[in-house]
């Protein structure tokens, strides 16, 4: 991760998510990522495949592996509404809710008028046949930071 441990500990909430060297083998990048659902400051992965639809295409992951990496850690998934991003997809969503794991709904809004994504983020968590328990930030403050992983236990 980018940032000591030290300042990750401070933090409230910690995304984390691929930002660079994003063409790496299938193995190399679910080794990456799965590092980082193993870090204990981390409570959600964010963006999971990188995708940006029409620019570029997703990352290769395993996806099986880092839902059960998340499930085993008690790390959330991130739903991202972005338009050009709607990552990850309904399917899989919905195959980390089957296997214990917990979503969170994020715009990624760089810009004001972005925050109004949130929406595509629930149709996609729909489409996944999530219901309300499954997604952490629907929950009342107090109850989602019990939620967080750095909170339970």
């Amino acid at each position: 991760l980018d940032l000591e441990d030290d300042c990750l500990a401070a933090l409230d909430l910690v995304v984390a998510s691929v930002h660079s060297a994003m063409q790496q083998d299938e193995g190399e990048m679910t080794a990456r990522v799965i590092r980082a659902i193993e870090h204990p400051a981390v409570d959600i992965i964010g963006h999971l495949t990188g995708r940006m639809l029409l620019r570029r295409d997703p990352s290769r992951v395993n996806i099986e592996k880092v839902i059960d990496a998340a499930a085993a850690n008690g790390v959330a998934l991130e739903i991202n509404s972005q338009p050009y991003r709607l990552d990850i997809a309904d399917s899989h969503a919905r195959l980390a809710r089957d296997r214990g794991v917990k979503m969170a709904i994020n715009s990624d809004a760089h810009e004001v008028e972005a925050l109004g994504f949130t929406r595509w983020g629930v149709l996609t968590a729909r489409r996944a046949w999530l219901s309300k328990g499954d997604v952490l930030n629907t929950l009342p403050l107090p109850q989602f930071r019990k939620a967080l992983r750095r909170n339970r236990g």
